[in-house]
């Protein structure tokens, strides 16, 4: 087939715009069809029927295709001269697939479909060129698609590519978080075991102590109940005070020497220290049984104290037992991410127990009245306990007060951790949770600046919220917010 338009409309644009003029000239209709259009005019509308044909002698048509579900346009081709604009619409006769818009000052044919099918009948030269003129719209449109289709399988390509990487960068960054996770896991353990081993010391070394005393206690006693001039009633009850005393405070314990002094007055400071702890209702049985000259003192006191060195021995396996129980609960592998009904007021409290050498010197006031049942990760939760606590501890130093309450209601529970330290500073309190940031100073041995980064990610995987604030009365207050049920975690 010999396709003259053909070859020109790939060579020469100019030689085919001159062709259809000297068609139009020929018939002495060309000044009934030439219009003239300034920049940015709209041709017709996507959807508009067309009754025209159009075609481009000068300047450039920019087609539009309306965005599914969004008002706004995107260009998909631009048409040079000689092109016939709206073809779809033409040989189908179905509305205009495109909205056509000039992109600079245009000239045009715009015939009317009538008087294009008289030229038609009339002229059988036009009708020729104007066959030949649909055929190479048709085929310019078809070369652009498929440079197009080989652009997009460009890009296809390449996003595929990217999409590969960003798999991959995911999966990194998701083994970075990971990692860091357990670093900073790690870094809080070095806390809690320097402190564990703290603790267990103490009450093992009284253990010790206690057991040899009463060693030496015991064997004297043995002696001396042989004696039936003693009180082995008041013994008895020497004994059962002894195993439910406490401490008083120093000062007390002074003030009681100092009293007790005027009564026993040949009593050793040992005597007086030991008389002093006793209840005060039990003074009396020793000035109403004579019982003041300081060989019997010792008898009697013995008793007292071989009752606190049996209570001393129990208080110190108690807490042994404890912080070796909240050990445990603490550390359970959370590797495996295991939810599980809790009651979050237990992960508070082995929390607590585990951070006693650094909170023990602290006024602490524990509030937490019965909550519903959580669905969590309890040792994600324990996490992010330790890590709020830990901070506060930072902050206040050796002395200071923690306050620890929760409350809920139908949809959610929250925990309030507050202190009584310097609180934060509000220029950078928004970028606490910041991964890396960290305002502790260089001599700290622990941490790595994320914990409060870590323990955001832990209350947004389950459902919640995080957020800090400055006490209009000094320090600072943490507040914890998790949903009773989050769709999250039920599975």
């Amino acid at each position: 087939m010999k396709f003259k338009l053909g070859k020109q409309w790939i060579e020469d644009r100019d030689q085919v715009t001159a062709v259809i003029r000297r068609l139009f000239d020929e018939s002495g209709e060309v000044d009934n069809y030439v219009r003239r259009y300034e920049k940015d005019t709209t041709l017709f509308q996507e959807g508009d029927p067309l009754n025209h044909v159009y075609i481009l002698l000068e300047g450039n048509v920019e087609l539009y295709k309306k965005k599914p579900n969004v008002d706004s346009e995107y260009p998909i081709i631009s048409l040079e001269p000689g092109s016939l604009i709206g073809i779809i619409a033409y040989t189908t006769g179905e509305p205009s697939l495109t909205t056509a818009r000039a992109s600079k000052d245009i000239s045009l044919l715009k015939i009317p479909e009538k008087a294009v099918r008289s030229l038609i009948k009339r002229n059988e030269r036009f009708k020729k060129y104007m066959d030949e003129l649909i055929l190479a719209n048709l085929l310019e449109r078809f070369r652009n698609t498929i440079i197009l289709q080989m652009k997009l399988d460009s890009v296809n390509n390449k996003l595929r590519d990217e999409r590969n990487e960003l798999q991959k960068a995911y999966r990194e960054l998701k083994e970075a978080q990971d990692m860091l996770i357990y670093q900073e896991k790690m870094a809080t353990l070095g806390q809690l075991v320097a402190g564990f081993a703290h603790e267990v010391n103490n009450p093992t070394a009284s253990l010790l102590r206690s057991t040899e005393t009463l060693k030496e206690r015991v064997a004297d006693l043995l002696n001396r109940f042989s004696d039936e001039t003693r009180d082995k009633e008041f013994v008895t009850i020497l004994y059962k005070a002894g195993r439910k005393s406490g401490y008083p405070d120093t000062a007390t314990i002074r003030e009681r020497v100092k009293e007790l002094k005027k009564i026993f007055t040949d009593a050793s400071q040992i005597h007086l220290r030991l008389l002093a702890q006793l209840p005060q209702d039990l003074i009396p049985f020793f000035t109403e049984k004579k019982i003041l000259e300081p060989s019997e003192l010792e008898f009697y006191l013995n008793h007292f104290e071989l009752g606190k060195l049996f209570q001393n021995i129990e208080s110190a396996g108690n807490r042994i037992a404890g912080l070796v129980r909240s050990l445990k609960s603490y550390s359970r592998s959370d590797m495996d991410h295991e939810w599980e009904e809790i009651d979050i007021r237990e992960g508070i409290h082995d929390t607590l127990e585990l951070t006693s050498n650094r909170i023990k010197y602290y006024d602490i006031e524990i509030d937490l009245p019965e909550v519903p049942m959580l669905r969590a990760n309890p040792a994600a939760l324990n996490q992010v306990w330790t890590n709020i606590i830990l901070n506060a501890a930072d902050a206040m130093g050796k002395n200071g007060s923690l306050s620890i309450t929760c409350n809920n209601d139908d949809e959610k529970i929250w925990v309030e951790i507050r202190d009584n330290g310097p609180g934060i500073p509000e220029d950078i309190i928004e970028r606490i949770f910041e991964s890396n940031f960290s305002t502790k100073k260089s001599e700290v041995k622990f941490g790595l600046g994320i914990g409060l980064s870590i323990s955001k990610d832990i209350i947004a995987q389950h459902g919640g919220t995080i957020s800090a604030k400055n006490s209009q009365h000094g320090g600072a207050i943490f507040t914890v917010s998790l949903p009773v049920n989050n769709p999250a975690n039920q599975s």
